[in-house]
């Protein structure tokens, strides 16, 4: 008896979202087609889960802290003193750390969210099932009014 098709479009949403692997390795692993594969991926939106995935809030801060230290290298080479832009940047990057540590942002949600429906479907695997397309209607939503925040 093969697989049902529930367990081959998470499987492939998984690999898609958290591996580098192209949609026709992932064909091929989860035994479907690469147009399958391209249309659950446009339907659901999956590059939305898979940025969600990427971008957390602890890479944007090491990313913010690493600009910071190229910025200070650069004039240390240099052997002078930051310019005024340089020290704008600088206090720029620092209140985007602030920002960060204040409010959620949608990896945070993302993190949460895929972390509840895991748990759910080693549980309750017709709950999961149930909630994730919710959970992921509440992504969108809130990926919507983070851009107007």
């Amino acid at each position: 008896m093969g697989r049902k098709k529930t367990d081959e479009y998470n499987e492939a949403y998984d690999l898609f979202c958290n591996t580098e692997l192209t949609r026709k390795k992932i064909a091929g692993i989860v035994k479907v087609s690469e147009v399958q594969i391209g249309k659950w991926a446009k339907d659901n939106d999956w590059e939305l889960d898979k940025t969600a995935n990427q971008v957390t809030k602890e890479k944007l801060v090491r990313g913010f802290y690493q600009e910071m230290a190229n910025i200070k290298k650069f004039a240390n080479t240099e052997k002078r003193n930051l310019t005024p832009a340089e020290t704008d940047q600088i206090i720029k990057l620092t209140n985007s750390i602030d920002t960060l540590g204040k409010k959620y942002n949608l990896s945070n949600y993302h993190s949460v969210l895929k972390e509840c429906l895991e748990w759910m479907n080693k549980n309750d695997n017709e709950t999961a099932k149930r909630f994730g397309p919710v959970m992921l209607e509440f992504l969108k939503y809130k990926a919507t009014s983070l851009k107007n925040d």
